[in-house]
């Protein structure tokens, strides 16, 4: 493919994907958020789709056609990157939907990673647009937008928007969280696990796929008491998945200690050094396609705070891209 065609055929698929999860999200947040209960059957149609099932969550987050609100918030932290391009390449007034579709899904899914790591996405992306006098005008417009959605949101109910919005700030204060919520307390502990498997075995870890073996002595106390989640799933010896570790660089110490960790954090900065360098020496849609990969690849690094996967599909579509980007850029050299 040549540049301009990987971008606007990858982004083409997002933004297709985007406008299913923005409709399904956009009903869900209706019924729970704002209780119109009356939009119910309308969102149930989405149980005729092969690839989704409609449920609602009680907690009144919203997760659109994924499984549960974190993972979409991966998805959004995946997209979120090309879905702002369109602001850099896209001359009609529609550019700003798909930053704004995201920006909305995000806040109404409740995922605290989601919020945290978009927001960061947001401000490196806007830290871009203000370094180029042609977009510096985008700053104040995406302000101004923000101000009158808010406001529509306000007019419409305004105590739900309120205690929405105080809710959110509430799940983003981690160290009383870590007291009060089951989920951080499992997580947290979990981690806590893999830290001490590591320092039993820190050059070379236990091995891939062993840390569960191995955690389920160190699970500290703070974190298994009164928390079901541990009696239900982490130590049932009757629950067939296998406890997750939470993040992936913490099962790497674990696994594969000091070596295999040292080795994919080579990997991770040698990717951003490769799209940065990249960056500063290109222009039109090469530097838009390396802004995309920065912005996606610093937020899904970090996701893997909280993630213990390899499956995070669009890092490695990223890569790829990098890769090719970097092919083309050196036989141009050669031509040249």
């Amino acid at each position: 493919m040549e540049v301009k065609e990987m971008l606007f055929k990858i982004r083409k698929v997002f933004l297709y994907s985007l406008i299913i999860a923005s409709v399904y999200g956009f009903l869900e947040t209706l019924v729970i958020v704002f209780g119109f209960r009356i939009f119910y059957p309308v969102l149930n149609l989405f149980d005729y789709f092969p690839f989704s099932e409609v449920h609602l969550h009680p907690e009144g987050r919203i997760s659109s056609v994924s499984y549960e609100p974190p993972f979409l918030a991966i998805y959004l932290i995946s997209i979120a990157g090309w879905m702002f391009s369109y602001i850099l390449t896209n001359k009609k007034p529609t550019k700003f939907l798909p930053a704004i579709a995201v920006l909305l899904l995000t806040y109404f899914s409740g995922s605290r990673t989601g919020l945290i790591v978009i927001f960061f996405q947001l401000l490196i992306f806007a830290i871009f647009l203000y370094k180029d006098i042609r977009f510096k005008t985008y700053i104040k417009k995406a302000l101004i937008g923000f101000a009158v959605i808010f406001s529509v949101l306000l007019a419409f109910n305004g105590e739900k928007v309120m205690k929405s919005v105080a809710t959110k700030m509430e799940s983003l204060d981690f160290k009383n969280n870590l007291t009060k919520s089951i989920s951080n307390q499992s997580r947290f502990g979990i981690q806590y696990a893999s830290i001490q498997v590591f320092k039993e075995n820190p050059i070379a870890g236990v091995g891939f796929g062993q840390q569960a073996y191995h955690n389920r002595t160190h699970y500290p106390g703070w974190a298994t008491k009164n928390n079901y989640e541990f009696k239900l799933y982490y130590k049932n010896k009757k629950e067939k998945t296998f406890p997750p570790g939470y993040n992936l660089y913490t099962r790497l110490l674990a696994e594969t200690g000091l070596l295999g960790f040292l080795l994919f954090i080579m990997l991770l900065y040698f990717s951003l050094r490769e799209t940065i360098s990249i960056m500063k020496s290109t222009q039109n849609e090469e530097k838009t396609l390396t802004v995309i990969i920065l912005i996606t690849l610093i937020g899904l690094y970090i996701n893997w705070l909280q993630i213990d996967t390899f499956r995070m599909y669009v890092v490695w579509l990223s890569i790829a891209i990098l890769i090719q980007l970097r092919y083309k850029l050196k036989a141009l050299k050669n031509e040249q």
